[in-house]
């Protein structure tokens, strides 16, 4: 014997409409770091960032020799070159450091350093770069350089110049040019 709430829960099973589809998910956003056409291996002069610059790239930039090594983040290495005065007052330094598995111009462009008084995307020797500067008094310029897939290079440059410090923007230009040399001193990926 068939009863009439098994007939409407049998029909209840069946019928109906289908449940809707979900809405689908926006595509991911592409990235404003275009990817790296010749990739250069940080990952090989990790362990020696001194070579980075020639003797004559840093005199030709203005610093003293011999640079100094220092330890780096995540196992790496770092170098310094400095200019100072017979007094030992710091005239100008740069500092390269390395990231040979860190997304770091993706991090440095996701985090809110579009509001520093100079943030810049740009390009340094054909690669993708970010330019900094967190102080619009203080003649210091960071520069990231995304060598290559999760590899990249950070050159740090500060001057306590006069003609500097009346136009601390400079700095960055500097900075450029000794990105643009290290840049050319990484070998290529193979």
């Amino acid at each position: 014997m068939v009863t009439a709430s098994s007939v409407i829960l049998a029909a209840g099973c069946g019928a109906g409409t289908a449940p809707e589809a979900a809405p689908p998910s926006p595509a991911p956003a592409a990235s404003p770091i275009p990817p790296v056409k010749n990739p250069r291996d940080v990952a090989a002069m990790a362990r020696r960032p001194c070579e980075l610059l020639t003797s004559q790239q840093a005199t030709g930039f203005g610093f003293d020799l011999p640079p100094q090594e220092l330890d780096g983040l995540f196992g790496t290495l770092d170098c310094q070159w400095r200019k100072t005065t017979h007094e030992q007052e710091l005239v100008r330094k740069v500092d390269l450091s390395m990231f040979t598995n860190n997304p770091t111009l993706e991090v440095v462009y996701s985090k809110d350093h579009r509001g520093l008084p100079f943030f810049e995307l740009t390009e340094i020797a054909g690669y993708p770069a970010i330019v900094t500067r967190t102080n619009a008094d203080i003649a210091v310029c960071d520069i990231d350089i995304k060598a290559a897939e999760r590899q990249s290079v950070t050159v740090t440059y500060q001057s306590e110049e006069q003609a500097l410090k009346n136009n601390p923007q400079q700095s960055c230009e500097v900075g450029k040019r000794i990105a643009a040399a290290v840049l050319m001193n990484l070998p290529p990926k193979s």
